[in-house]
């Protein structure tokens, strides 16, 4: 399987040879002396929010003109005219937008979901890096209809977090010359390097025409560039006089009763309400933000999608709570994901005030500190939980959390940070700490070379506790290259981390991968890109004793209409050194298994109005068969109504056991009657553990920032055995204030 990479580079020299001239893109800028600038002009008034850039301050600024095509003709004249005007004041930026279209009919407009991803919608969005780093940004993006969506983005893109939500105000319209929008972001949601100094930003705007399939871009035009990478962006000059804030104080109220079974299998009721602090902030400096939480609730948070296991793998749930995201990005230490999921991470916010089995332990109180000084990137989380008994009947006791972090940007694009963690009464019953170094290059704008060394220490491991990793990568448009090592010892245990397989008795491991993928524009209408992708990932333990094995070789097509085809093959080898549970009455015994598996995937365009993925998989599996399939359509029927489910089917047959199936069911139905009145039901169905769950979430947004929530929690098993888990209702009040 090694000769696969050799093979794909092969193609290349044919490939290459037939491609029309016209196909190759264009070579990227060497440098970023071109980069185009826009000015923020001083308005003597605040633009009226109406949607329509018809006022006369808006023609104090010059508009940001001539977007050039990402796709699909890199670097061609965008279709349709856009242009864009900055004003600003003290307190705002104010960002004029106006879209032309020569067939407004034909504009996409569907969703009015706050921070959905608007990815089925004509969008404008803006980045700003407000540091002028070329490394971090917020991002911020609208659909026809107003709809918002922001995030921020740390290390130009390697983490964006969605789940950043601030207060700013958006109206779009339709009109018979296209769409127009009037944004105003206060600087008081923004970090910036100095109140009152004149400064200069970093920015860039991308235009979605949806029904074209087309992506324009007013710089940094060119495929081998992601949007989030800020480095690439223009300048925003002219901002002078501009303040952020110094406190925020957001208090919440929350009422409720819930009904959970115990261990002894009899039921409790509670009814509480509780009051605290959700979050007070105070800026230290306009660049380092302290934040306090006390007795912080988090029933406003979207349940965890049902997941069947068939691997040995630990399943990881990302985090969606809303105390954790802001500056989450600067806590980040750890190998990307693979196969859906990170290898180590040595910081997990979700190890704190939630069990194994994701049962909610009281949070007394945290402190954290985020932001910037100079080069140096900072952040410092305390956190205290209480003892509590779990509706399971165990005892979490109480933990004190510190997680301490720094970030030293050097050169262009890269820099070297540390971490150190430590939790007491952990897992073992003793405390735990780690520490670790990591660093990332990037050289010639597409070399990344990135890795950490860390190691931890709990009192009854004495050796054995290091995990390290070195990654070289290479990413542009027409070639991806990925070389990784990644070792882990046995008694490597970051217990406010995460680890992908920590086994009983595990040896530890070693991870090697080489990936390579080779993607041509082949000049076909009806064709955008080829790819061709091999990879063989080969894990030993510690002793190098062979653990997994697999070479995969794939090809996928994306068509000019948005649709995509993929087909992967694999070649697997397992060994099993104890039986492995696939569920009740199926064991797989120990031993060597070798065994291959074909996928197929359809992506469907996300601009239509039914939309999503569709996969079939079919082969062995260690010593029996597997065939799984899954649907994940997208049916948007207006912008207040949208369905997402989600279905997975497995059916597996092993020697000397009935065959059986898995299914796993993630339904979202969606309903807005406005942008401020929200709603979401969530229904789960997992037959791996007999269970199924539904959560309704209704969210008024009563001002921007402040929310009234109203949620109702159901799980129950079922079956022979099926009863009722836990039942809950909760109202949820919050309300801040700003100075």
């Amino acid at each position: 399987m090694l000769l696969l990479i050799p093979w794909m580079f092969a193609l290349v020299v044919v490939t290459e040879g037939v491609l029309p001239a016209q196909a190759r893109p264009p070579q990227r800028p060497a440098s970023r002396d071109g980069a185009p600038t826009v000015r923020a002009v001083r308005t003597p008034k605040p633009p009226v929010l109406d949607g329509l850039v018809t006022e006369e301050v808006w023609q104090l600024a010059e508009p940001a003109t001539g977007f050039r095509q990402k796709d699909p003709q890199e670097g061609e004249p965008a279709s349709e005219l856009t242009a864009i005007r900055i004003l600003h004041d003290t307190q705002h930026l104010y960002v004029g937008i106006v879209a032309s279209d020569s067939n407004p009919d034909g504009i996409r407009a569907t969703e009015l979901r706050r921070d959905d991803s608007l990815r089925n919608d004509d969008i404008v969005e803006i980045i700003l890096d407000t540091f002028h780093d070329h490394r971090n940004g917020y991002l911020f993006r609208i659909n026809p209809l107003g709809t918002q969506y922001d995030a921020t983005v740390t290390n130009e893109g390697q983490t964006t977090n969605a789940n950043w939500d601030e207060k700013w105000d958006s109206v779009a319209r339709v009109t018979e010359a296209g769409w127009s929008a009037e944004i105003a972001i206060p600087f008081k949601i923004l970090r910036f390097a100095a109140e009152g100094q004149e400064a200069a930003w970093g920015i860039n705007f991308h235009r979605a025409i949806k029904r074209k399939n087309e992506d324009v871009f007013w710089t940094a035009y060119q495929r081998d560039f992601d949007f989030e990478e800020v480095s690439q962006a223009g300048h925003l000059e002219g901002l002078s006089d501009i303040l952020g804030f110094r406190l925020r104080f957001k208090p919440f109220v929350r009422s409720g009763a819930s009904r959970a079974i115990q261990r002894g299998g009899e039921y409790t009721t509670r009814h509480l309400t509780e009051v605290g602090i959700e979050d007070a902030k105070y800026m230290i400096t306009p660049q380092l933000a302290l934040d306090l939480t006390v007795n912080p609730d988090f029933a406003q948070a979207d349940v965890d999608e049902a997941q069947v296991n068939l691997t040995r793998f630990s399943l990881f749930f990302p985090e969606k709570r809303e105390f954790f995201q802001e500056g989450s990005g600067i806590f980040q230490f750890g190998t990307g994901e693979a196969f859906g999921r990170p290898q180590v991470l040595l910081f997990h916010s979700r190890r704190i005030g939630l069990s194994e089995n994701r049962e909610e332990i009281p949070i007394l109180a945290g402190l954290k500190l985020t932001g910037k000084q100079g080069p140096l990137e900072v952040g410092l989380l305390n956190m205290q939980t209480r003892r509590s008994e779990l509706a399971s009947g165990q005892s979490a006791p109480g933990q004190n959390f510190t997680v301490l972090r720094a970030k030293g940007n050097i050169l262009a694009r890269s820099y070297v940070g540390a971490m150190f963690t430590r939790n007491t009464a952990g897992l073992t019953g003793a405390s735990n700490w780690t520490g670790g170094l990591d660093a990332g290059f990037t050289f010639f704008q597409n070399l990344d070379l990135r890795g950490f060394l860390a190691r931890s220490d709990t009192p009854d491991r004495l050796d054995g506790e290091w995990a390290g990793q070195a990654k070289l990568e290479w990413d542009s448009d027409r070639f991806e290259f990925l070389a990784e090592h990644l070792s882990i010892q046995e008694n490597f245990r970051p217990e406010m981390g995460f680890v992908a397989r920590a086994e009983p008795n595990w040896k530890g491991a070693k991870r090697n991968v080489l990936e390579g993928a080779y993607k041509p524009r082949p000049g076909i209408d009806w064709i955008r890109q080829f790819e061709f992708s091999s990879s063989l990932e080969y894990i030993a333990d510690q002793e190098d004793n062979l653990d997994t094995r697999t070479a995969e070789l794939g090809w996928s097509t994306d068509f000019a209409s948005g649709d995509a085809l993929d087909f992967e093959f694999s070649r697997n080898l397992e060994r099993l050194v104890r039986p492995l549970r696939i569920r009740r009455g199926a064991t797989v015994p120990r031993g060597d298994y070798r065994f291959d598996q074909f996928r197929w995937m359809y992506r469907a365009f996300r601009g239509r109005p039914l939309s999503g993925n569709m996969s079939l998989e079919l082969g062995e599996f260690y010593n029996g068969n597997r065939t799984g399939f899954d649907i994940s359509p997208q049916l948007k029927l207006s912008a207040n109504l949208s369905l997402d489910p989600s279905y997975e089917w497995n059916k597996i047959s092993l020697p000397h056991t009935p065959s059986f199936t898995t299914q796993e069911l993630n339904t979202s139905v969606n309903y807005s009657f406005s942008q401020r009145w929200l709603t979401r039901t969530t229904f789960l169905v997992n037959s791996q553990d007999s269970q199924y769950a539904i959560n309704f979430r209704l969210n008024y947004i009563y001002r921007p920032g402040d929310d009234l929530f109203v949620v109702y929690n159901e799980t129950k098993t079922y079956g022979q055995e099926g009863r009722l888990q836990n039942r809950a209702l909760i109202v949820k009040f919050t309300y801040s204030l700003d100075r």
